[in-house]
């Protein structure tokens, strides 16, 4: 709902969740196979704590507790696999689906949804982006009960789908539903799904952010503070900090970047999936156009500067060896930050490891397990 608060999410949600063997994306309902999460699971269990103790920072307890309090079972003592439909649309749309299997508890859930939404909408009114808060609506979809969350200011709806031992939490345009309901279809059996995925299988979404959506990003989670490293010692700090430790410097760092992504004319995000040995390999791009070249370069020396930041936490040998899959480059009006893993569960599984590192050491993701 924040313009994709995915100048920074997206690098989590578009890669943690890709697969080497099925792959996890694809853009057809009928081509899609549910992948169990188990085994990735039982890896960042084992990695983050009892490799890293990362998840000191927060606390085991705690974390499992809240994922218990939003409905959500825990894939290494219960069934819980996962899916995404991504359908190409023109631009300034989005039609996702993601599909967990499992026995997600929808009430559970929805109250998490009901409350993240409107702490959303409270902070956007703080910032004097909106008035109201829309009311979420009860639907039919496909036969199925539905709950749809309009956007703030995009013609677009995040809805929320369930039926026995099925959730799909989608992004569709205001009123489409055809997406979800041709899943919901192969999902109980009455379309039959192909007999093997393509061996190419791509995405690129486009948005050029509106005004509020500038104001949004500039002023997104304005509050840097500092990261959290009651990590234990085991856990190998190999990076050299002494040049960004410096929390003052990092929230200048990061404001400064922030204002630059609220300037760019348009943002692209293009993943792409093929077949490679046994399994998928993925390469994710952000591509953000810029008034000129010389912001295009002033765009590529921030990120830069964020990846240098970035690497200051602590992070293990593996961490930085999947650290470097990140690209940042510019060329003309166009500054692109790449993202390449192969086609081996184990790289997958690490990546997704370094993702999680991070963001455990973010005092602000921390707030999200708090009350």
């Amino acid at each position: 709902m924040k313009f994709r608060t995915l100048i920074a999410l997206a690098v989590c949600s578009c890669t943690s969740g890709l697969w080497a063997e099925p792959s996890a994306l694809v853009n057809d309902p009928r081509d899609l196979r549910l992948i169990d999460l188990k085994e990735v699971s039982s890896f960042l269990e084992e990695d983050l704590d009892l490799g890293k103790g990362i998840t000191e920072v927060i606390g085991k307890q705690v974390i499992d507790r809240k994922f218990r309090k939003a409905g959500i079972p825990d894939p290494v003592k219960s069934e819980l696999s996962y899916a995404i439909v991504a359908r190409e649309m023109p631009a300034e749309q989005l039609n996702v689906c993601f599909i967990l299997k499992g026995n997600v508890v929808p009430e559970k859930f929805l109250e998490f949804a009901g409350k993240r939404y409107d702490r959303y909408f409270d902070t956007l009114k703080s910032q004097n982006l909106v008035k109201g808060v829309p009311t979420p609506a009860d639907k039919n979809i496909a036969g199925k009960n539905a709950r749809v969350f309009p956007f703030a200011f995009r013609n677009a709806e995040a809805v929320v789908t369930w039926f026995p031992g099925h959730t799909i939490i989608s992004t569709v345009p205001a009123g489409d539903y055809s997406l979800i309901s041709e899943t919901i279809n192969v999902l109980e059996g009455k379309t039959p799904a192909s007999k093997a995925q393509p061996d190419k299988i791509g995405f690129i979404s486009t948005f050029v952010p509106i005004d509020q959506e500038r104001s949004e990003i500039r002023n997104f989670e304005n509050r840097y503070d500092g990261f959290a490293a009651k990590t234990r010692k085991k856990f190998k700090k190999i990076f050299n900090r002494d040049a960004y430790q410096d929390s003052e410097a990092m929230a200048k760092a990061e404001q400064q970047l922030k204002n630059a992504l609220a300037d760019i004319a348009r943002f692209s995000y293009d993943i792409n999936a093929r077949k490679e040995g046994e399994g998928y390999a993925y390469e994710v791009s952000m591509i953000f156009r810029c008034a000129n070249p010389e912001k295009a370069g002033e765009l590529k020396e921030m990120l830069l500067t964020w990846l240098a930041y970035t690497s200051s936490k602590s992070l293990s040998e593996e961490d930085m060896v999947s650290m470097r899959a990140n690209r940042v480059a510019a060329t003309g009006s166009t500054c692109v930050f790449n993202i390449r893993l192969g086609s081996t569960p184990e790289e997958q599984y690490q990546f997704s490891s370094l993702i999680m590192s991070l963001m455990m050491q973010d005092r602000r993701f921390n707030s999200l397990f708090k009350g």
